[in-house]
């Protein structure tokens, strides 16, 4: 995550009790609570660790770690039975896609890679992306290993964990579920916008002839949802563009069925593409997006002090089992 990508305003949700409740059983006669237990804390731990071991050095893009991080998700992903899409672009594919760098920036790395995994909806001309970026910042010299725990793989967790769920619910979605882990989100949103740059791609979508914008549905993002400054009363930011208000209400609605100690945190963004996550090359095209988020700005951002021992576990699983709801509601009629 970015630092322009501070949060301007948050607001604690209030007075939700006045909502209807959805009935979430009554789609497909399936309640999605009934797959909380999908996510466990112990796999949480499983994917941080890995991640932010020293042997991953920090899994910046464009290094033999950050393939190593890669070729981990991938197998995650096939262990619950899907087939990921290895989306590779080298330095000169970026270039053609999204331009070259500016002068005085560093160079784009030679190689790098996102891993797409496909859940087949019933309308396949329509998609709901839901991402996450593994790389992070690697080793500094003079400063040590950054193991990114928070930023960013605990997004990296809730974005498995939601893919495991959908498989295990067994449910056809309404569109095609996208899941995209991220490589370059911290050299400049570099595997987002190559990503969004080049649809429709003949790799990822190979039927789809239509623009983004007619095509995509939804855009989610999980960037640094890991840690929390008020670990009695967990909380977590909801960001998402107001040219949709309905995805606010569904969130509303949602929380409803995730026990307290538990707090969302609204922050409403303009569809204009700025910001410092994944979510902005999807909101520079107005497309409905949620990006989940950190409720503070804690001191150990971008520094080799963020480490697992710090994550607050509970607010993981909560903040995920919530945008589970939401994909639920958003894919299932």
């Amino acid at each position: 995550m970015k630092k322009d990508c501070f949060i301007s305003a948050v607001f604690a949700v209030m007075l939700w009790a006045i909502l209807p409740a959805v009935s979430f059983a009554q789609k497909e006669n399936i309640n999605p609570s009934d797959y909380f237990d999908v996510y466990t804390t112990e796999y949480a731990e499983k994917v941080v660790d890995f991640l932010a071991s020293e042997r991953l050095k920090g899994r910046e893009a464009g290094t033999k770690q950050a393939v190593k991080a890669m070729k981990f998700i991938v197998k995650e992903f096939k262990k619950v039975g899907y087939e990921p899409i290895l989306q590779q672009f080298s330095n000169e594919e970026l270039a053609d896609a999204i331009g070259k760098p500016k002068e005085g920036k560093e160079p784009y790395p030679l190689q790098q890679c996102n891993v797409v995994a496909e859940l087949k909806g019933k309308n396949q001309d329509k998609y709901i992306v839901v991402g996450a970026h593994y790389d992070h910042l690697g080793y500094k010299e003079g400063v040590g290993i950054h193991p990114g725990a928070d930023d960013n793989a605990s997004g990296i967790v809730a974005l498995l964990s939601l893919a495991k769920m959908m498989k295990a619910s067994g449910v056809v979605p309404q569109y095609t579920l996208l899941f995209c882990a991220w490589d370059g989100e911290e050299k400049g949103l570099l595997g987002s916008k190559y990503f969004v740059n080049t649809w429709p791609s003949d790799l990822i979508v190979p039927e789809c002839g239509a623009s983004l914008k007619e095509s995509v549905v939804c855009y989610m993002n999980f960037d640094m949802v890991g840690r929390t400054i008020t670990p009695e009363n967990p909380g977590v930011t909801f960001a998402w563009n107001n040219n949709y208000p309905y995805l606010l209400d569904i969130c509303k609605k949602a929380q409803e069925s995730i026990s307290k100690p538990f707090q969302v945190l609204l922050d409403e963004r303009r569809g204009d593409g700025k910001g410092g996550s994944d979510y902005a090359p999807f909101s520079a095209q107005d497309i409905p997006f949620i990006a989940w988020m950190e409720d503070f700005m804690h001191e150990d951002y971008h520094k080799p002090t963020d480490t697992p021992d710090k994550l607050h576990w509970e607010k993981l699983r909560k903040t995920t089992l919530l945008a589970y709801l939401i994909l639920f509601d958003l894919i299932v009629e």
